[in-house]
């Protein structure tokens, strides 16, 4: 270093600006090539190699998320059971028959004719079926006449009566005992034994005989 500087002494004017101009160019291209290095072994390098590209400053707006239609509601569980398709047997419960009433308590039905040319002229209602008699419940008086022995009331309504409805009319006519009929004509009647009877003429062939229509109800 000694022997440059007393060499460089020793040179003329233009050898020493020569010297400084070189040494500056030097030191420049030194300086310049040293920070280059340092700028570049101070950044991170990128997966490639290359240095990566600035990142853009994050935007305040969210990025638009992926278009979906409106999902759409699933229906309802049903409140009922389906219908079942099993048909159980249908029971029915054994309903006990009504007791008879004493409307429907007949004890016989059927047609009687009284004949008053012979020598028994009625019937016995009591019994089932009635028997002849001299004269017993009910007989023919005269022409086109009933007679009743114990009980014997006109029955005026256009409907057959009742086993009720003929006690009732008895009850209220007591001590009548012959009726002047014609066809188509109805009376009840009451008996020895208090049955109660309903009779309809169904023909008056002649004077003598007298066709009917009788019911005999069981006494109540």
């Amino acid at each position: 270093m000694v022997r440059f500087l007393r060499w460089f002494r020793s040179q003329d004017t233009g050898v020493k600006a020569a010297l400084i101009t070189l040494t500056g160019t030097l030191t420049a291209a030194l300086i310049t090539a040293t920070v280059t290095l340092f700028v570049a072994l101070n950044r991170p390098p990128t997966a490639s190699g290359t240095p990566s590209p600035p990142t853009p400053p994050a935007s305040d707006t969210p990025a638009p998320g992926p278009t979906t239609a409106p999902s759409r509601p699933d229906p309802p569980e049903p409140t009922t059971a389906p219908p079942s398709t099993h048909r159980d047997t249908p029971t029915t419960a054994s309903t006990p028959a009504p007791a008879p009433t004493a409307e429907s308590r007949v004890r016989w039905q059927g047609s009687l004719r009284l004949d008053g040319t012979a020598g028994v002229r009625g019937w016995f209602l009591d019994d089932a079926p009635p028997g002849r008699a001299p004269v017993g419940d009910l007989a023919v008086q005269g022409a086109a006449q009933l007679y009743g022995a114990y009980a014997l009331a006109r029955w005026t309504d256009s409907r057959p009566p009742t086993r009720a409805q003929c006690a009732t009319l008895l009850n209220t006519r007591l001590g009548q005992q012959s009726l002047d009929v014609q066809k188509g004509d109805r009376a009840c009647v009451g008996t020895e034994n208090l049955r109660v009877a309903a009779v309809e003429v169904t023909d008056i062939p002649d004077a003598d005989h007298i066709d009917l229509a009788v019911t005999v109800w069981q006494r109540a």
